[in-house]
């Protein structure tokens, strides 16, 4: 059988996101919303989609950052 090239799989990452609207007066439904991030459990409310990205990408960018050798020492 011949050997697979094994490329290191990138940082992957699970979400849900949950939306809902609420009446908030005449004819205005303000957008409500939950996101977890399962692999740390975290959990943000957001009022806008904006607020849902910069969380997302918060946690793209801190989980993807590789750990120091100090760090790694450490745990």
């Amino acid at each position: 059988m011949r050997a697979m090239n094994k490329k290191p799989t990138p940082p992957q990452h699970l979400f849900v996101v949950r939306l809902w609207s609420e009446t908030a007066g005449k004819n205005q439904m303000p957008l409500r919303g939950s996101v977890e991030h399962i692999p740390s459990g975290q959990k943000f409310y957001f009022t806008s989609l904006n607020d849902l990205s910069d969380f997302i990408a918060l946690k793209a960018v801190v989980s993807s950052q590789p750990i120091s050798k100090e760090k790694e020492n450490q745990q």
